[in-house]
């Protein structure tokens, strides 16, 4: 039996006219499909599925919680590589034994430590590598607790759109994120202090 990819699954599922749209599919019908669903963890940056390829809309019900999704027109920005390669997680992991994130003086438990990328602008091309797991090197990612991680997603996403990073200083394309408190946190642990 040939195993279908998500984007396939999703196409199946959804029937996206020419376009990229689509009715809304209600969470019971994608339970129902080929397409794996939790009660947590489904979209990430309004990408369901890891499928890029089509805009998301969610409709929400009680509690904030996604009741249906439908496909609303082709992902026209640029296609992001999210994965993090297995080496560099573990090595990350490995030398944060001390169970300390850079900016957090507090240990974390195991389930709340999450590496991810430490520049917030990777549609820059200062950074375009990370897209290529080849070229990823272990300073392109950090360790953060959760709730560190959900706070520098929504300041980074807040410099793409306004050009002004979280210390206060314009973005340069020349300088990128390097000296950013969010992407380089340990140059600020002894000054916080």
């Amino acid at each position: 039996m040939v195993k279908l990819s998500n984007l396939e699954k999703v196409d199946t599922l959804f029937q996206p006219n020419a376009n990229g749209y689509s009715r809304f599919v209600s969470v019971d019908e994608i339970m129902n499909s080929n397409l794996s669903w939790s009660k947590n963890g489904n979209g990430r940056r309004n990408v369901y599925f890891g499928v890029q390829k089509y805009k998301w809309i969610a409709k929400r019900g009680k509690g904030n919680k996604v009741v249906a999704l439908k496909l609303d027109g082709f992902n026209e920005s640029i296609i992001l590589n999210q994965t993090i390669r297995k080496d560099i997680k573990d090595k990350l992991n490995e030398l944060t034994r001390s169970n300390f994130a850079p900016d957090c003086l507090i240990p974390l438990v195991d389930k709340d430590k999450e590496i991810d990328h430490r520049w917030g602008r990777k549609d820059s091309p200062l950074y375009s590598r990370i897209n290529d797991t080849k070229e990823q090197t272990i300073d392109d990612f950090q360790l953060l607790s959760h709730s560190h991680n959900q706070f520098k997603r929504e300041k980074c996403k807040k410099c793409t759109e306004t050009n002004k990073r979280f210390d206060g200083i314009i973005w340069d394309d020349s300088v990128g994120c390097s000296g950013c408190p969010l992407a380089q946190p340990e140059l600020y642990r002894g000054v916080l202090i």
